[in-house]
């Protein structure tokens, strides 16, 4: 592990006085800390020398020749390890340079690092040299070996350095020819080359064939990492489209702690998060910055390195609108401005300082950065440098957090669009919102739909805000279209439809006398303050917009219910690997008046979700609060619904498209100020968006020759692989890339399930069985896979020989859920050994569920919170039900919350009697069921615990 001697230094030097900060000379060798160095070095002052070093390397991150100086200066001070660490810095930043190569051979043969000077000896051999420079090298290594003979702790390094350096000449003209043979394109890949496209395509298969070489020891890692970012430094300036192909390969060093050293997994970093945050992936540069963040605790080599690193995570933070946690990084990296020599560094350091505070309304810290930053430019020639506008568009932001009055245009039309809102001026800013609109789409436009990812939760917030304005200024009219181009890029319209968007005469055209089409759009994305929905309403002959009520029905319950809020807060964030969001709820800040603050409309669909769960204890269901179940359920009508209820009068059938956390709420349960629940007034279904109705309902229509394939009775054993170490966050982003991997290449993720498995298998579910057996006997033409047939392989292999199409539904009864800290794991349990049958782990995961060939009519997911998921811009909530869609499903029932044994046999069996025996769509069956239910049919059945959780999204 890195000493911290260095950052002792720096601190040091950093301290000393509080000099007017400089632009440096452009080349290092011109700065008088690089005189300062000299001088000390003659005369043998090597802590000055240190300092002099460690000043450098702050003023140019990631020079090689800077760290290449500390690295000697340890050397000279006998603290050989740290010489050692810093010299891999200065080959992974430039691995041509044999005089940084030749130094870590003698640091680390020093520091007892047989493994390192291997590398060492293998990286100057593939840069190539004349035979008489090889020679001299090899007589100067030898040299330096023999001289070791009086330390004899050091014998068994210098045995295995000499075997390295054996035949060294012969061994380099064959290393230098493999680098030159394999990495000659993008070592040496110009800026017109990579700008032609077939070019470029070339360069990169060139670099990844050049792996088995790697492999075989032929040629250094370094210097193949440092070639893909050579290529990828270049294509940022004239090849962007090619930039996006190279992230899965930069990526993939980030993550492999295995075979690449830090220095060069860092160096892959920078460019990484540079394509990742140029794409708009902020999930990704989290991912990214995190692991990094935990493998450079302890092993610095200047505070450069460490503010890099925090300047792409408070970004992702503050542009995924997770401003508290953003703000809170803030502090941590604006500590460590003293430490910063380089402007370009102090730069980019006020730009996300000063967002994450101005986003998170932060005022006194914001105007004590911004002062530092106003400072800064005051700095003599600071105005020539590209730097300059990342300090400018900082402090813009906070500008703009003081400044209530007046309304500048700053020819971003989303910045510009914003601003108008805040002020009230709808009209303009409805012209600016749809100008980013425009801008948004002819983006998105050139994409893929993968691409299209990172750039829908923008394109989200201006429709958001978009259609808020167009209601202000009463332009009704508009804002069905803007609701559904909000989900015009799912990536379920890709592969279902082929209209991305629907208008209102098709969507009116295909829907029912006596229906409704009531779709959402969140119009607080953007904001410090959440849940304000517009609603629309469709029906055949009419359109209706309102606003919801945001927190207006909650607001006292934010208050009474505030002890029990903050506990189920505090379990959420220790759940969600994140910090808890208690500041409105203990008092610290101010929420605005009928508003929820960041995360609490989250809290409080949890909040209802733990009412309507159950726990049996002695063989009785007790639930939460049971009294104050019909209050919150009538909170949330008033907050969804009642605004609408005189046109809701005359409507029979409701289908409800909704947004985020919305899909997430059980709107049959929610009951009116006549405590009736909705499902006792509509039959109510869901749908993704208005495109996948009229595709449902318009496709032709199949014929099945069985009805019902139902799986039951699987066994679960616990996983034996070894589990994946869980000790940080870093180590669970390495883990959700390697689980992303594995999935990529058909791998088991058996020791992924087996990292967060409890001491006990999986119960077996008695009543699943049952289920299966029942649903065979009352339908006929059916067929079941149960006990040992329920396998992951006999699926997937029904799937690939196209059996599934055979059947009207399919029926799965088994434990499933979503991964709470992994989402890729979200799953469904088949039969699971101990160890991985024919490839396969047991667990059907999210990512292998939509890619089956399942073209069936409707599924039911019996098991638990199967209608959960994660919130997706442009998918909603992505989960099981997604993905079965996907697969090509027309119609499925899943769960939102844990679901009763008696409770769900008797939905199930009743469900498929009415459909296959009574001839009733499935729709209007679960509707008819539900209703049974809270007539009291069942008896003991009538709570919504019972039946509300089960979800029908369809047609």
């Amino acid at each position: 592990m890195m000493r911290l001697s260095l950052i002792i230094a720096l601190t040091f030097v950093c301290f000393l006085s509080e000099a007017q900060l400089n632009i440096p000379p452009a080349k290092m060798e011109a700065h008088p800390d690089y005189a300062a160095y000299q001088r000390a070095k003659q005369g043998k002052d090597h802590n000055a020398a240190l300092r002099a070093a460690a000043n450098l390397i702050e003023t140019y991150p990631g020079n090689s020749v800077a760290l290449q100086l500390a690295a000697a200066s340890f050397y000279d001070i006998n603290k050989p390890q740290d010489a050692a660490d810093f010299v891999q810095w200065s080959v992974a930043y430039n691995s041509y340079d044999n005089v940084s190569s030749f130094y870590g051979f003698i640091f680390s043969v020093f520091a007892n690092s047989p493994q390192e000077v291997q590398q060492y000896v293998r990286t100057m051999q593939n840069v190539g040299k004349s035979a008489a420079d090889m020679q001299r090298d090899y007589q100067s290594m030898s040299g330096y070996l023999n001289s070791l003979a009086n330390y004899p702790d050091l014998s068994a390094t210098v045995q295995k350095a000499k075997e390295y350096l054996a035949n060294y000449n012969e061994e380099g003209v064959k290393r230098a020819k493999a680098a030159y043979e394999n990495l000659a394109s993008t070592l040496g890949a110009s800026y017109d080359g990579i700008a032609n496209n077939e070019t470029a395509a070339q360069t990169l298969a060139d670099w990844v064939k050049a792996e088995e070489a790697v492999k075989q020891g032929l040629i250094s890692r370094m210097m193949y990492v440092e070639a893909l970012v050579n290529i990828a430094k270049i294509s940022e300036t004239v090849n962007f489209e090619f930039g996006q192909k190279l992230e899965p390969h930069l990526e993939k060093i980030v993550f492999d702690q295995t075979n690449y050293n830090l220095a060069s997994r860092y160096r892959a970093y920078e460019r990484l998060a540079r394509v990742q945050s140029a794409m708009k992936r902020w999930d990704k540069v989290e991912a990214s910055s995190n692991l990094i963040l935990s493998d450079l605790s302890g092993k610095l080599p200047s505070t450069a390195t460490l503010a890099k690193a925090y300047f792409y995570l408070v970004m992702a933070k503050t542009e995924s609108r997770n401003y508290k946690d953003a703000a809170a990084l803030a502090d941590s990296y604006a500590a460590q401005l003293p430490k910063l020599k380089s402007p370009e560094y102090l730069a980019e350091a006020y730009y996300v300082i000063l967002r994450a505070y101005a986003f998170n309304k932060e005022i006194d810290k914001a105007q004590a950065i911004a002062h530092q930053a106003e400072n800064f430019l005051k700095t003599p020639g600071i105005d020539q440098m590209n730097y300059v506008s990342y300090v400018k568009n900082g402090l813009s932001s906070v500008a703009n957090l003081l400044d209530n009055e007046t309304v500048a245009s700053t020819g971003n039309s989303y910045n510009d669009g914003v601003r108008l809102m805040e002020q009230k001026k709808y009209a303009e800013s409805a012209v600016q919102f749809e100008k980013a609109r425009a801008e948004e789409v002819a983006i998105l436009d050139k994409m893929d739909p993968l691409e299209q990812r990172g750039y829908l939760d923008k394109f989200q917030r201006i429709n958001g805000f978009l259609a808020g304005a167009y209601y202000e200024t009463k332009q009704f009219d508009k804002i069905y279209d803007v609701i559904e181009s909000n989900r015009a890029y799912a990536l379920l319209n890709d592969k279902r439809s082929d209209k991305k968007q629907l208008s209102l005469k098709e969507l009116q055209a295909v829907l029912g006398e006596g229906e409704a089409y009531l779709s959402f759009i969140d119009v607080s994305k953007g904001t410090t303050y959440e849940g304000t929905y517009l609603m629309c309403l469709v029906t055949k002959n009419n359109v209706v917009v309102k606003y919801n009520r945001s927190a207006g029905a909650f607001t006292d319950l934010l208050t009474s219910q505030k002890a029990q809020l903050i506990e189920l807060e505090k379990e959420q964030a220790k759940m969600e690997f994140r910090k808890e969001n208690l500041d409105y709820l203990n008092g610290a800040k101010t929420r605005v008046d009928n508003t929820f603050a960041k995360g609490e409309f989250k809290l409080i669909t949890q909040y209802l979700r733990k009412h309507m769960e159950a726990k049996v204890v002695e063989g009785k269901y007790v639930f939460y609060q049971k009294e104050n179940l019909p209050d919150l359920l009538n909170r949330f009508y008033h907050t969804f619904i009642s605004g609408l209820d005189v046109e809701l009068f005359t409507v029979e059938k409701l289908t409800i498209s909704p947004e985020g956390l919305i899909g997430t709420i059980p709107f049959d349960a929610l009951t009116d100020d006549n405590g009736q629940y909705l499902a006792e007034r509509f039959e109510i279904g869901y749908i993704p968006n208005a495109a996948m109705l009229h595709m449902l309902r318009t496709q032709p229509k199949r014929t099945y020759a069985m009805n019902v394939l139902g799986f039951g009775g699987a066994t679960y054993d616990l996983h034996s692989a070894q589990k994946a170490p869980l000790a940080s966050l870093g180590d669970l982003e390495k883990l959700r890339y390697r689980v992303r991997e594995d999935l990529k290449n058909n791998k088991p993720l058996d020791y992924a399930f087996a990292t967060f498995q409890s001491d006990e298998p999986m119960s077996y579910l008695e009543g699943g069985r049952e289920e299966v057996a029942r649903i065979q006997k009352i339908v006929p033409k059916t067929d079941t896979r149960m006990d040992a047939m329920m396998t992951e392989n006999e699926l997937k292999r029904m799937s690939a020989a196209g059996e599934l199409a055979k059947y009207r539904a399919v029926h799965l009864s088994s434990h499933a859920s979503v991964h709470p800290y992994v989402f890729d794991l979200s799953s469904i349990a088949m039969t699971v050994k101990s160890s991985p049958v024919n490839g396969e782990d047991g667990m059907l995961v999210v990512g292998e569920l939509e890619k089956l060939n399942l073209p069936v009519d409707f599924v039911m997911l019996s098991a638990c919170q199967t209608a959960l998921g994660v919130e997706s811009p442009g998918d909603g909530i992505k989960g099981l039900n997604q993905a079965l869609l996907n697969a090509g499903a027309n119609s499925t029932l899943t769960s939102l919350w844990s679901v009763s044994d008696s409770g769900t046999m008797l939905l199930t069996i009743h469900l498929y009697n009415r459909v296959f025996n009574g001839n009733m769509s499935t729709s209007a069956a679960i509707t008819d069921v539900k209703r049974s239910f809270i007539k009291g049919e069942f008896e003991g059945h009538t709570h919504p615990y019972f039946w509300a959780p089960f979800i029908y999204t369809g047609y």
